[in-house]
């Protein structure tokens, strides 16, 4: 049975993943970057940001639901523990050691340890505040983004972003051992599917909030490196291809369309180095 890891650990499986659909790759033309994928958008892997006010972008409808072959809901009972004032919690605990928004916009290396890192304290804070929020979506019997998004009705990208975290990173804290299991069969197709729903209506490069504040955009793609599937790396690949292309954007110029992009022009043009580390691992 396979422990449920963070980032660093995870290098190693998603990796072996690729080699074993190595046949497959070779007919792709993204075939040798691939192969060296895990490693170059781990490493580049940012933490987070405390909450900023969100944008004006506006969230699309949801398409239709995915059914992945539950026959028991019991969404109305999960409603009680899936609140904005949840998700607002979970992100400022996730976010609440990095105060300076430039540092949410590329973060210092020693700021990422927080995630990627087995610390027991931390963990035992995931499962006394949002572990009862997982549970709560197991007993609901949900078992597509749909089902859960009708619940949550996320109010903005923000949202979005603590639904990622809660479905992709909490049960990683929350389920060890014997139990990291829900993790992989239960949680991350879910997480997958959210994600999914999330970039199709453009949410982690067109919100201002998520697409400039990097530290928050990549937490979108990591579960589609967490999937099994080799088309969901391809479509992480090209999303993390999209982020180095805006960073790369903030190499020159001056100021930008809102206070995210002329915020992350000054941070960038500031340390282009740190900002080079992340396009170029």
């Amino acid at each position: 049975m396979r422990a449920p890891v963070k980032a660093p650990s995870t290098w190693g499986s998603t990796a072996r993943r690729l080699a074993y659909h190595r046949g497959a790759i070779s007919q792709l033309p993204l075939a040798s970057r691939l192969i060296a994928a895990p490693a170059r958008i781990y490493q580049h892997y940012l933490s987070g940001g405390k909450p900023f006010t969100s944008s004006t972008f506006k969230l699309q409808e949801q398409s239709q639901p995915i059914n992945m072959g539950s026959k028991i809901k019991n969404l109305d009972g999960l409603k009680e523990h899936l609140t904005h004032d949840k998700l607002d919690e979970l992100r400022n605990f996730w976010f609440e050691h990095i105060p300076e928004m430039a540092d949410r916009i590329i973060a210092p290396q020693e700021l990422q340890k927080r995630w990627f890192f087995s610390d027991k304290e931390f963990d035992n804070v995931c499962v006394t505040r949002f572990s009862p929020i997982l549970e709560a979506i197991r007993d609901a019997g949900v078992t597509s983004a749909q089902e859960l998004l009708s619940v949550a009705q996320p109010r903005n990208s923000l949202d979005w972003l603590s639904l990622i975290i809660l479905l992709d990173q909490i049960p990683r804290n929350s389920y060890r051992g014997e139990k990291s299991s829900i993790c992989f069969t239960y949680f991350d197709p879910i997480a997958q599917q959210v994600s999914l729903e999330a970039i199709k209506q453009g949410i982690p490069d067109k919100a201002p909030e998520i697409r400039w504040v990097f530290s928050h955009r990549n937490w979108f793609y990591m579960p589609l490196m967490h999937s099994e599937d080799i088309s969901a790396h391809v479509k992480a690949v090209a999303a993390f291809d999209k982020m180095n292309q805006d960073i790369l954007s903030l190499m020159e110029g001056t100021g930008g369309a809102d206070e995210y992009e002329r915020k992350a022009r000054e941070v960038v043009q500031a340390d282009p180095e740190a900002a080079n580390a992340i396009v170029y691992a």
